[in-house]
């Protein structure tokens, strides 16, 4: 998969099409409904301007009108092979002869510099959730002894990788660092008694901060990825960690301006959306998550010709701010690298008679810093190299930021003046 897309991509799509189109009733009516024909669509451009997006919320609600997988569903009954849920509940059958991502994720492994006879250690959980069991395949057919440990049992966990002699964490960056903790209590060192070399982190947020810190602790190398319950694995780090390589050749990815819904420029920031290539038991056609990506400009220098993102987050909270789309959780893993800051917000106003927005980060403290100008200096240093805005910063009392600004949601954490 490319970004943009050239035409050898756009043909293995109406390939698709078609035959989602004939199987599957809510595309068909979908189609029919936008007056769409699978033949009359000569381009990318056609497509995207006349093909209708799914949206998550679309696929849960059609399937709780129509238990248990609703109208997508493309094959019969007795087709099914398996079957897996996300949250919603969502719920998401697969045929035998889908992959379930475990090609894009053996080619992520060993881009990581995983090595068959590597013990690996997979924390995700394998309780109806299908990120577990997809990682699970993939090591095992890399041709790694893979430990299926799931979630929890962190005494546990740290006696199987101890006597294991683990070599290869899978699973978040918070349950490593849980068993980090753990192995101190039981009198371990974790980086003289367990042997993790490398480490696939997923389904978290992977902070600079929270990645010295571990890397730090175990003397590992960290690898950030990121997927999606319903379309699989999206992206992954190589040993460059210049950005995520789209592994995604599964897919057919759009990354589209979140306002125009124009094809995003690299440099720029694109919601992510994504069509299943192949036939599948539930297709998902033209499907947005939510979730927003900046494309990085350049080659990798591993030499890896894929197209490189950076996850910015959900496209509800991203603000234009001085003419950037920028996700608030872009700032908090700055803001995150200084102890002494809090929650924070941005506040973005047009003075009278200016030619251009000024944007403000009050960045909250819980004390007075030993050195707020030099503090201030560092954090706007930070922000511009990062988020590509040069913003004032204004260090105030953290009780004076509301606490609606602060993560997860970031609700009002960008106010526009």
């Amino acid at each position: 998969m490319t970004w943009p897309p050239t035409p050898d991509d756009f043909a293995r799509l109406r390939e698709t099409l078609a035959w989602v189109v004939e199987h599957s009733p809510w595309y068909r009516r979908a189609f029919e409904a936008a007056g769409v024909r699978v033949d009359e669509l000569r381009t990318y451009d056609d497509f995207r301007a006349r093909v209708p997006r799914t949206e998550k919320t679309e696929l849960a609600e059609n399937q709780r009108a129509h238990p248990p997988f609703g109208e997508f569903l493309a094959v019969p009954r007795d087709a099914i092979a398996s079957l897996h849920t996300s949250p919603g509940p969502i719920y998401i059958p697969r045929l035998a002869e889908e992959r379930g991502g475990t090609p894009v994720l053996v080619d992520a492994l060993r881009a990581m510099g995983v090595r068959r006879g590597d013990v690996a250690h997979v924390t995700l959980s394998y309780h109806v959730m299908p990120g577990g069991l997809r990682l699970h395949r993939a090591l095992e057919e890399h041709g790694c002894l893979v430990i299926n440990g799931g979630t929890g049992a962190s005494r546990l966990q740290v006696q199987l990788a101890h006597d294991y002699g683990a070599t290869v964490y899978a699973g978040t960056p918070s349950f490593l660092a849980n068993l980090g903790d753990t192995a101190r209590e039981m009198g371990l060192d974790p980086r003289r008694d367990l042997h993790y070399r490398l480490g696939f982190s997923t389904a978290e947020a992977l902070t600079p901060a929270l990645r010295r810190d571990l890397e730090a602790t175990f003397g590992i190398e960290l690898f950030d990825h990121i997927g999606e319950a319903q379309i699989g694995p999206v992206a992954g780090e190589c040993r460059a960690h210049d950005g995520m390589h789209l592994h995604a050749r599964d897919l057919f990815c759009e990354f589209l301006d979140p306002e125009s819904g124009e094809p995003a420029a690299p440099g720029g920031v694109g919601e992510l959306v994504a069509t299943q290539l192949g036939r599948r038991a539930l297709p998902l056609v033209r499907y947005a998550p939510r979730d927003a990506y900046r494309l990085l400009a350049g080659a990798c220098p591993c030499g890896d010709p894929a197209p490189r993102v950076a996850f910015v987050g959900q496209v509800g909270v991203i603000r234009k701010i001085k003419g950037v789309l920028v996700h608030p959780g872009q700032i908090h893993a700055i803001t995150s690298q200084f102890a002494e800051l809090g929650r924070f917000q941005v506040v973005v106003d047009q003075p009278a008679g200016a030619r251009y927005e000024r944007a403000v980060l009050r960045a909250g403290t819980a004390a007075p810093p030993a050195d707020p100008d030099g503090l201030r200096r560092a954090v706007a240093e930070r922000l511009k190299a990062t988020v590509l805005i040069q913003m004032d910063v204004e260090l105030v009392p953290e009780a004076d930021v509301p606490e609606s600004a602060g993560p997860p949601r970031f609700l009002d954490a960008v106010v526009k003046r």
